[in-house]
C-alpha cells in the first residue's frame, strides 16, 4: 500500500472521533504525515522507504508521548486514589484495633451501635455517604475511652462523683485525636465522637447543647448508643430486656433523645435486631459529606 494511501486512510480515522485517545493519536499520525509530505515536496525526496523509516520514527515518539498523557497520568491519578482509599482504610481500621484492645466490651459495644445507627440513617433517607460515614463514627464515638483507666471502666460497683467527672471526659479526648486526622476533615466523624452524650434538653454533655444545636448524627448515635448500653451486659449490672430498654427511651422523647431520630429507630427496631447478625456492613471509604 503506497503512503499516499496509508495518510488517505488515517486522515479518515482521525476524522471518526468516536474515542477521544484513539483520535488524538491518529490525528498525530496526520500531522506527522502533512510534514514529512511538505518535507518530501521540498527537499525532492523519491525514495519511500527512507520517507517510511522517517514516519516511524516520529510516530513512535508520538505514540510514547501521547500514551503517557493519556494513560500514563490517569493511571497515576487512580493509583492517588487508591492509595487514598487504603490510608483511610487503614486509619479506620487501627483506630478500631485500639478500642478493641484497650476493652473488648467498647469495641463490641461499638460496633452494635454502628449497625443501628446505619439503619437509623438509611430509614431518615441520608445520604449513602452520610450513612456510611455515621457508620464509622459510631465505630470510633468511644474512642477517647482508651484514656480512662481500666479501673474506671470496668469497676464492678457505682463510680465515685470524681471517677464519673474523669469517664465523662472520653468525648473531648477522642475528638482531639479524630478532628487531627485528615482522613476525617469535612465528615461528621468529630462530631460523633464529640457530642454522642448530649442531650436535647440540654442536660448532656461536653458541650450542654440542646435541640438543633446537637449535630443530627450525634443525635441519631445517641439513641442507639443508649439502647445497645442498655440491652448488653455490663462489669456492673446484667442485660436489661429489649423490651425494657424500649420503654425507657420512649419515656425520655424530648428531654434526652431526639423524637424524630426515636420515631425512625423504633420504627426499624425490630428489623436492625432480626438483622443484627446478618446485615451487610458498609464499606469504611471515606468521603466528604459536609
Amino acid at each position: 500500500m503506497s503512503v499516499k494511501v496509508i495518510f488517505v486512510v488515517l486522515f479518515f480515522c482521525g476524522g471518526v472521533k468516536f474515542l477521544n485517545k484513539v483520535s488524538c493519536i491518529l490525528w498525530s499520525f496526520n500531522i506527522v504525515l502533512v510534514v514529512l509530505f511538505a518535507i518530501e515536496i521540498i527537499n525532492g525526496l523519491k525514495d519511500p522507504f527512507a520517507f517510511q523509516v522517517s514516519f516511524l520514527i516520529f510516530g513512535t515518539i508520538l505514540i510514547a508521548i501521547q500514551i503517557y498523557f493519556n494513560f500514563c497520568r490517569s493511571s497515576t491519578a487512580i493509583n492517588e486514589i487508591l492509595k487514598k482509599d487504603l490510608i483511610s482504610k487503614n486509619t479506620i481500621s487501627t483506630l478500631f484495633t485500639m478500642i478493641e484492645v484497650r476493652d473488648g466490651y467498647t469495641g463490641y459495644h461499638s460496633s452494635n451501635v454502628a449497625k443501628y445507627a446505619y439503619q437509623v440513617a438509611k430509614s431518615m433517607k441520608l445520604s449513602n455517604e452520610a450513612c456510611k460515614n455515621i457508620y464509622i463514627g459510631c465505630k470510633l464515638h468511644d474512642l477517647g475511652k482508651i484514656y480512662i483507666p481500666e479501673g474506671i471502666l470496668n469497676k464492678p460497683g457505682q463510680l465515685s462523683e470524681e471517677e464519673f467527672l474523669l469517664l465523662k471526659e472520653h468525648p473531648l479526648r477522642g475528638y482531639q485525636v479524630v478532628s487531627q486526622i485528615p482522613v476525617f476533615e469535612n465528615t461528621c466523624v468529630p462530631d460523633i465522637v464529640l457530642y454522642h452524650h448530649e442531650r436535647v434538653d440540654g442536660k448532656g454533655y461536653p458541650k450542654g447543647l440542646s435541640k438543633e444545636e446537637i449535630p443530627i448524627e450525634a443525635r441519631i448515635v445517641a439513641v442507639c448508643d443508649a439502647y445497645d448500653a442498655m440491652t448488653t451486659s455490663r462489669s456492673y449490672r446484667n442485660a436489661m430486656a429489649p423490651e425494657q430498654a424500649i420503654d425507657i427511651i420512649k419515656n425520655n422523647i424530648g428531654t434526652q433523645f431526639d423524637p424524630t431520630v426515636t420515631d425512625h429507630f423504633l420504627e426499624c427496631f425490630h428489623i436492625v435486631n432480626s438483622k443484627k447478625n446478618n446485615s451487610t456492613i458498609p464499606s469504611t471509604s471515606l468521603r466528604k459529606t459536609s
